[in-house]
């Protein structure tokens, strides 16, 4: 009997082991046909550049169609898989948009997922989107009306438009929407872009209301501009053929020939109101003509005497219904404190190219919240730029609202 080495045994036993598992893996090579009923699986092409845009309640999918000409539709998921929506396959072309709006979402942050169906019923492997916004009533809640210029909201022209300001616009609004009365008693509403701080009314009816509202996209590129939540009044010029003096017994007179009438007369040149040397505080009453809920009035100083002499620097406005006609001060309320502001802050005598262009503009003054309706208005005067005994002014203009009927 033959004998064999150990080293031959450890070969021959290889040998055989290495046939054994290769006698195997022929006989399993083909199984997974059995599980595909010998058939390949196939998988629709994919969408390319999936993006969305963010909605009012809603989402905007967007997405370029794959070039697979067997894809009859895109089905979307959302909601963990329990919500969908079904959008034919309407082009082909990876260079055209695809897109889906899906309506009626809470304000969260949702994730999609994209899937290609071939007309076979074969998926794709899906996509996904996430973090994909929806905005709604709180996001909506946040927001407000783009500020008008307090100084000027409300300008009238000589050609009987008036033309309305407003301050710079936030860097996500919209347009601001701007309702009233034109001359045919019908209700008209224009758009304000957020490029431009003016628009012009060439038709407004004078002495009605003007309404503005301003929107927002959330999003730089969103597909919806979400609305404040409601509009607000703007604020109109007080009608200056109502306005005359009102002159009572403590209050101090005229001089120079610059009269009190002269600072309602729209001129912001001189003259204007100018009183004589005396002692301060002084004061002065006007009629508004009407009772009246005032929301701002602009001043004019005399830009001779820029930020010096008689400008006024301190002074109290004081409201009245039934002034007592002796000049005592029991039947005035204050209204408020004013202190004039100069821009660059330099000491008296030294002035900048923003005090001058703040101070040509008409420097504004906001009356507070709850501020009563009044019709007779008493300027306290209690300290000037110059330090001076006498005050001068050239201009006032004031502002209300007209949602309350006198």
């Amino acid at each position: 009997m033959k004998k064999y080495s150990m080293k031959s045994i450890f070969y021959i036993t290889n040998l055989l082991f290495g046939l054994f598992i290769l006698t195997g893996c022929e006989k399993y090579a083909d199984d997974y046909k059995d599980y595909l009923n010998d058939e390949e699986i196939v998988y629709p092409g994919l969408a390319r550049n999936v993006r969305y845009y963010a909605g009012n309640q809603r989402a905007v999918l967007v997405w370029n169609p794959s070039p697979d000409r067997s894809i009859e539709r895109y089905i979307i998921f959302w909601n963990n898989g329990e919500d969908s929506v079904s959008v034919a396959a309407t082009s082909y072309d990876p260079e055209e948009d695809l897109s889906v709006s899906i309506p009626n979402l809470n304000e969260y942050a949702y994730s999609f997922q994209i899937v290609a169906v071939d007309r076979e019923g074969r998926k794709s492997i899906g996509q996904e989107i996430n973090n994909v916004r929806v905005y709604g009533p709180v996001y909506q809640s946040t927001l407000t009306n783009r500020p008008y210029k307090t100084a000027n909201p409300f300008v009238r022209k000589n050609d009987g438009s008036v033309e309305l300001n407003f301050g710079k616009a936030d860097s996500l609004n919209f347009s601001t929407t701007i309702r009233y009365t034109n001359v045919n008693n019908q209700i008209e509403e224009r758009e304000l872009a957020a490029e431009s701080n003016s628009i012009s009314l060439p038709n407004y009816k004078t002495g009605t209301a003007i309404q503005y509202r301003s929107s927002y996209k959330p999003e730089k590129d969103a597909a919806d501009a979400i609305n404040v939540e409601a509009f607000e009044e703007l604020p109109v010029e007080l009608d200056r053929a109502l306005i005359a003096p009102f002159r009572l017994p403590s209050d101090i007179r005229s001089e120079y020939g610059w009269e009190l009438q002269y600072l309602w007369d729209n001129n912001t040149g001189e003259p204007g109101f100018h009183t004589p040397g005396t002692s301060m505080p002084q004061w002065f009453s006007i009629d508004l003509g009407v009772n009246v809920p005032l929301v701002s009035f602009s001043l004019w100083q005399r830009i001779s005497g820029l930020f010096n002499y008689g400008n006024l620097k301190k002074f109290e406005v004081w409201g009245s219904n039934n002034p007592n006609p002796d000049g005592s001060w029991e039947s005035w309320t204050k209204l408020m404190t004013c202190n004039s502001f100069k821009p660059s802050g330099q000491p008296v005598g030294q002035n900048s190219d923003a005090d001058r262009a703040f101070a040509e503009a008409g420097e504004p003054f906001v009356f507070p919240a709850g501020t009563p309706d009044v019709r007779y208005l008493r300027f306290k005067v209690l300290d000037t730029w110059g330090n001076t005994n006498y005050l001068h002014l050239v201009e006032l203009k004031f502002f209300r609202k007209l949602g309350v009927t006198n």
